[in-house]
């Protein structure tokens, strides 16, 4: 399915550009060829008017001027006066015969009515229309026929221009285009494929983890299921262990309730997250409630809890009571579970948790920390993923690895971000910094 909407997108994002890059090109072939087709014709009217007046005053023409303008312009000059051609045979040789490709021109200009036979009777100059002449060699030229009246009769001029390069350069300025068109399309389908992979991680990146996400949570919820059923089973089948087995049926029960309970909070934070309900919270308050509440589990399980709370009064901090109390709760769970558990040795031999508050100018900094095994650095980064834990064969049952992903989600509703470090002398903290109400 991902795949699937990368081509979609690939292709979404490719193909618009890629008509809109063709019909540039276009336009631009377009534009070049008018261009060009302009400057012949631009260039070839100078050269009539330029002829039209030598024409209509001069008693004679110079062949060394005749040949330099037929010479640096490419053109084929025939003059003729009371149809008497000039003594000038050209400067150059065209593909095709200059007397032929002179009588293809008149002929031309004949269906256009100008006559180069005739003196002009309703006008003193006639003048036919720019035509194209296709020469016996693949040769092709653009000219005019111009007739003018005078008082000794009239004058004739035949003026062609060769145009086969530019003819030929036509061709080849396509197949340019072309190649650019083609190469620019390759290029726009690369960076589409690229922007389209880009789009499409973050999704895919949620579609592994939400894969992650039911696979862990099946696995999670079929051992309980798998106790149930077996302690069902065993009750039926042996009535007198019906007691015990009643008991371990409530115990994962329990289990999967909490479970449950914590996947649908998860849950509900993923598709509406509700708006921050900031509200000043008076921290020493909050972390006296917590250390009664966890200070006779510890007890019971042969753990000291510290809460180490300045001498002055500490100022109300932006949060919220609840939140705050649901988030610190997760690191002392935390630390109960796997920060005094083993056989690791404890400074002083018994396992120590510590509270700690400090103020840093506008931010207060809450801690909990243990001086158990620590965290590998490898894993830090992994600790705030669902259902992650360091068992990776998940033989450990009290907790299911979801702790620390509330805890994440808490801070991002309260606005902050928790910072996992290392005690000194060994260990792990969690540490929250929270602003003071009333700092900027």
């Amino acid at each position: 399915m991902i795949r699937k909407l990368q081509r979609r997108l690939t292709l979404l994002f490719a193909i618009p550009t890629s008509l809109i890059l063709s019909l540039i090109l276009c336009i631009l072939l377009l534009w070049q060829s008018s261009l060009t087709r302009n400057e012949q014709t631009v260039s070839l009217q100078n050269q009539i008017m330029n002829l039209t007046y030598q024409l209509e005053g001069a008693y004679y023409f110079s062949d060394d001027w005749l040949a330099s303008l037929e010479h640096d312009h490419r053109l084929i000059i025939h003059i003729e006066e009371n149809l008497v051609p000039l003594f000038f045979s050209g400067s150059w040789e065209p593909r095709t015969d200059r007397d032929t490709l002179i009588q293809m021109a008149k002929e031309t200009a004949r269906k256009e009515h100008v006559n180069t036979s005739v003196r002009p009777s309703s006008s003193t100059i006639q003048k036919s229309s720019l035509f194209t002449l296709q020469g016996r060699n693949h040769d092709t030229y653009q000219g005019t026929v111009v007739i003018l009246a005078t008082k000794e009769g009239f004058r004739s001029l035949t003026l062609l221009s060769d145009i086969t390069e530019q003819k030929r350069q036509e061709p080849l300025r396509l197949v340019f285009f072309l190649l650019l068109d083609i190469l620019g399309i390759l290029a726009l389908f690369l960076v589409s494929r690229f922007v389209a992979d880009k789009a499409v991680a973050p999704v895919e990146e949620y579609h592994r983890k939400q894969t992650d996400f039911i696979a862990a949570a099946s696995h999670e919820l079929r051992s309980p299921l798998a106790v149930i059923h077996n302690c069902a089973t065993t009750s039926l089948s042996m009535p007198e262990q019906s007691e015990n087995m009643n008991r371990l049926i409530l115990s994962e029960c329990s289990r999967s309730g909490k479970l449950i309970k914590n996947l649908l909070w998860l849950t509900s934070h993923d598709s509406l997250r509700s708006p921050r309900q900031i509200e000043p919270v008076e921290i020493d308050l909050l972390l006296l409630r917590l250390f009664e509440a966890y200070d006779p589990l510890c007890s019971s399980r042969n753990i000291r809890l510290s809460l180490c709370l300045p001498d002055d009064l500490l100022p109300p901090i932006a949060g919220n009571s609840q939140w705050i109390h649901q988030l610190l709760s997760i690191f002392l769970d935390n630390a109960i579970a796997y920060g005094c558990s083993g056989n690791h040795h404890f400074p002083g031999g018994k396992p120590v948790i510590e509270m700690r508050v400090k103020t840093e100018g506008k931010k207060l900094s809450v801690a909990v920390a243990d001086h158990g095994p620590g965290i590998p650095r490898q894993q830090k980064p992994l600790i705030f993923d669902r259902f992650y834990r360091s068992d990776a064969s998940r033989k450990e049952k009290e907790h299911f690895g979801l702790g620390l992903s509330i805890a994440q989600s808490l801070a991002e509703q309260l606005g902050v971000e928790i910072e996992v470090l290392d005690t000194e002398g060994g260990g792990c903290t969690f540490q929250v910094r929270f602003s003071v109400c009333g700092a900027e």
